[in-house]
């Protein structure tokens, strides 16, 4: 009997020893995790890039963007401008082991260019309407019961770059005979053989097609006779297109007032249009 009890003892002593010797190696704080390992992906918004930090064994982390900034954050949040960078992130772990991972990102968002020249005088020689300033002196005025203003270019492309156009809408419940007018300083002669009679125009259909008018009238209405009118139709919607009106066949008359129309005659639903660049050549 005395015998069992011994062996009995000695198992207890036996389990008791892997009991406390478990308990120590959990202690020291070993694990089967692994080395650290740096990972990262990220999703783009226009020049703002959101960092995934997908690493693995690792708690203490250290960006460095490739353009002199750094972050320790986890999932850094970060807006670049255009360019590309090399982005390295570096993953440690609580004994000081670390690892590293890159990628590189390109911005590239498209950057209006700000206008050089305007000329809104026949005076001073042909007509280069631009939108260069965001005043009254630039800006066409919206009749019938409808709206226009300079503001920025909605769409940046091949086209038209440029920073500032004119926005034109056709406020649900217009007059069908809205549009835009400016008188200018000194009418355009159209008897000079000198006076450039073609004139082109960006113009920019958000979302629906339609002819152009351009529309020259001797004085602003109501005495708008003699007046001369040409009309170009906007192919495409979402992108800008250059339109031209030719007036070349005019050998008469003096023109004060320039009048460019929208959906002329049209029921009014809202439409948005825009135009810039209004030229003689």
């Amino acid at each position: 009997m005395k015998f069992f009890e011994n062996k009995i003892c000695l198992l207890f002593v036996l389990l008791l020893g892997i009991t406390f010797t478990s308990c120590e190696e959990d202690d020291s704080g070993s694990t089967d995790a692994g080395e650290p390992l740096a990972r990262f992906t990220f999703t783009i918004d226009v020049q703002t890039i959101n960092f995934i930090n997908i690493s693995e064994n690792s708690n203490t982390y250290m960006w460095d963007f490739g353009d002199g900034s750094t972050s320790n954050l986890i999932n850094p949040v970060k807006e670049f401008e255009n360019g590309t960078y090399t982005v390295i992130l570096t993953a440690y772990d609580n004994n000081g082991n670390s690892s590293t991972f890159q990628d590189t990102i390109t911005i590239d968002v498209p950057v209006c260019v700000d206008e050089t020249s305007e000329n809104l005088d026949p005076a001073n020689g042909d007509l280069n309407w631009t939108f260069l300033t965001e005043n009254e002196s630039a800006l066409f005025s919206a009749f019938g019961d409808t709206s226009g203003e300079i503001v920025a270019n909605p769409i940046l492309d091949d086209v038209n770059s440029s920073c500032n156009v004119e926005q034109f809408i056709k406020v649900s419940g217009c007059q069908t005979f809205a549009g835009l007018g400016k008188e200018l300083n000194t009418p355009l002669d159209f008897t000079d053989p000198n006076t450039s009679k073609i004139f082109k125009m960006k113009v920019l259909a958000q979302s629906q097609v339609t002819e152009v008018t351009l529309r020259l009238e001797f004085m602003p209405f109501p005495n708008v006779n003699p007046f001369q009118e040409r009309i170009a139709s906007i192919t495409q919607v979402g992108e800008w297109q250059t339109l031209t009106f030719d007036f070349s066949e005019i050998n008469v008359g003096t023109y004060k007032s320039v009048i460019i129309y929208f959906e002329r005659d049209a029921p009014c639903d809202g439409d948005i249009y825009y135009f810039d660049d209004l030229r003689q050549e």
